[in-house]
């Protein structure tokens, strides 16, 4: 079921891409690791691009190779209607982003699946809370680049446990697509009518593994949002 979303949802991504309308820096880098396994993508969390997106990247190598079509661990309310089953189905695994107790329950649940997911080799794409690039009262930035302080980064400790490689990726926009703080359909309508808003950027940063006997989160958190908001030196 995820490879036919994928595919259905892949072709006019990669038309996008064919267009020069999104444009991905670092690509090879990210299937080679991919196709190893054992990844953890993170990116800044602007309005249009969810989780489940992120993964269309690999779409075609996804083919032939699941593994190559990453889980997502998107909000809890954003399918509200799914039931677990179709999630599974989807390869996603629902987190909560509020301090409630059935979040911390859910993400209790959610970190434990992870984990039993590394040790398969799968791989994840996910956005930290805090990390949006807009509503966040705390901002972090690296020239013009900006996102919200990352506030939780319980993911980050289960890829340490596990050995996974974190690979940063940095998801820019143009001013005229961030404007108003568009929803989902807003910005879908933008991204295919409105030239003004083209390019959105996908770059790949170098990914690095979390080492030591020790695991130090505020560290992690830090070195994350640096990893993501820093633009690579031109070979």
């Amino acid at each position: 079921m995820a490879v036919l979303l994928g595919t259905l949802l892949g072709l006019p991504f990669w038309l996008l891409g064919l267009l020069r309308v999104i444009r991905i820096s670092g690509y090879w880098r990210a299937v080679h690791y991919v196709r190893r396994g054992r990844v953890l993508i993170v990116a800044n969390h602007p309005s249009l691009i969810e989780t489940f997106l992120i993964p269309l990247v690999f779409w075609p190598w996804a083919m032939f190779r699941l593994r190559m079509f990453p889980w997502s661990l998107p909000d809890k309310n954003l399918f509200k209607g799914f039931t677990p089953e179709h999630h599974e189905r989807l390869r996603c695994i629902r987190v909560g982003r509020d301090d409630t107790l059935e979040s911390r329950k859910l993400n209790w649940s959610a970190m434990k699946r992870v984990m039993e997911h590394f040790e398969r080799q799968q791989c994840f794409v996910a956005h930290l809370e805090g990390g949006r690039t807009s509503k966040q009262a705390e901002h972090v930035s690296v020239g013009p680049n900006k996102m919200g302080k990352i506030k939780n980064a319980q993911i980050l400790k289960a890829a340490w446990k596990k050995g996974a490689w974190i690979m940063p990726l940095h998801v820019k926009m143009t001013d005229d697509m961030r404007r108003d703080l568009p929803g989902f359909g807003e910005s879908l309508r933008r991204l295919l009518l409105s030239p003004r808003c083209w390019p959105i950027r996908l770059e790949f940063r170098h990914p690095y593994r979390i080492v030591g006997q020790r695991f130090d989160e505020e560290t992690e958190k830090r070195r994350l949002e640096l990893a993501i908001l820093t633009p690579e030196m031109p070979a």
